[in-house]
């Protein structure tokens, strides 16, 4: 626990530094090549410091393009060469086939609700690149679904920040276990669906 408590003292002090949107967005864009729980960092940041909280959820879902318009151009121009790697480390063959399906019957309306509900934010654009949906049609929807939802976070977080913060400070220990044990079951679901 005492590792976890250490990153989780450190996010908090961000939230109060000056260049604390710099680290958020830095922190966004490290998701693309890791598995980060990026709702929970914006409810940390939002929970710190409340009076920023609309500049963070903006650059949450600034970074959050930037991040589903890599993962499109690599869906877009490298699935040859990097879709096996795709496909065996990072989301399930079974997974990515039914975002394509959906992708060809609904096109932006598959990028908005990919983007706004919880799923690996990964596959829905990296498949989307793959099935070379418009690209200013997936901005839109991709821009209107993070804000949304990022939006929806920060004023969350004004509404009820101080019972969450008391609520986590109280059960930390609880919490990063439950959330190690969200993050095997994930990959045990994707490895079970690729398999």
């Amino acid at each position: 626990m005492q590792p976890a408590r250490r990153v989780y003292n450190w996010a908090c002090q961000k939230a109060y530094s000056p260049f604390a949107p710099l680290w958020l967005a830095f922190i966004f864009l490290l998701e693309m090549f890791l598995f980060l729980p990026m709702d929970a960092l914006l409810m940390l940041f939002c929970m710190h410091n409340p009076e920023r909280r609309y500049i963070y959820a903006l650059v949450a879902t600034l970074s959050s393009i930037v991040i589903g318009l890599i993962g499109y151009g690599i869906g877009y121009l490298l699935w040859d060469s990097v879709g096996d790697f795709v496909i065996k480390y990072l989301i399930s063959k079974d997974f990515f086939e039914r975002l394509v399906l959906h992708y060809n019957e609904h096109e932006q309306l598959a990028v908005f609700l990919g983007s706004f509900l919880p799923i690996p934010f990964k596959a829905v654009t990296i498949s989307a690149g793959f099935c070379k949906l418009s690209v200013t049609g997936f901005c839109i929807a991709m821009f209107f679904a993070r804000a949304l939802r990022f939006f929806l976070i920060a004023e969350m977080m004004q509404r009820w920040g101080t019972q969450i913060r008391s609520f986590i400070d109280r059960h930390f220990g609880r919490l990063v276990v439950a959330f190690g044990a969200k993050v095997a079951l994930t990959f045990a679901f994707f490895w079970v669906l690729g398999n």
